[in-house]
């Protein structure tokens, strides 16, 4: 008697289980989650490519950027961080971004070769605004740039600044 009793509640057990395991893995549609009108609050976003490296990180203090073939982070910002979005190649060297600095409040827009800053849209929260153009060893290059009392247009040659204002005849 005792055996058919314990049989049964084995049954009984076994049964119970299957539907308890079953409930959880149920393909009811009912049971998604829909995050159309959701806010995602988060302090930084990494994209990686198949082979894991990172191509573009979005965040609220970004890394220093990768030293050329060396695979460690360089200081180049100081004690000013930045924040937005900054893209890298597929050997993970920092190529460009659209960040703003903690230390004054400027909002960056660059492009960068493997070793320099190429291309430089610079505006500051006071309303000045400047464009940077190099070439990779900055020996040539154009600065324009205008503020509240000035504006100017910068050309290097050769490592030789030529500056053109509007006063000058």
């Amino acid at each position: 008697m005792k055996s058919k009793i314990f049989y049964a509640l084995s049954i009984c057990n076994l049964l119970a289980f299957s539907f308890y395991l079953f409930s959880f893995t149920s393909k009811d549609s009912s049971t998604t989650i829909d995050f159309q009108d959701k806010i995602i609050k988060v302090r930084g976003i990494v994209v990686v490519d198949s082979l894991g490296i990172e191509r573009v990180i979005v965040g609220s203090h970004l890394p220093e950027p990768n030293l050329s073939g060396y695979g460690s982070r360089a200081n180049s910002r100081g004690k000013s961080g930045v924040s937005g979005v900054m893209l890298y190649d597929a050997e993970g060297q920092e190529r460009g971004g659209y960040v703003t600095d903690d230390n004054l409040g400027n909002a960056f827009l660059t492009l960068d070769s493997k070793s320099n800053m190429q291309l430089l849209f610079l505006s500051e929260p006071q309303g000045a605004a400047t464009i940077m153009v190099n070439n990779n060893n900055r020996k040539n290059g154009i600065t324009l740039s205008a503020n509240d009392e000035d504006a100017s247009v910068t050309l290097k040659k050769n490592d030789k600044k030529i500056k053109l204002n509007g006063d000058e005849k």
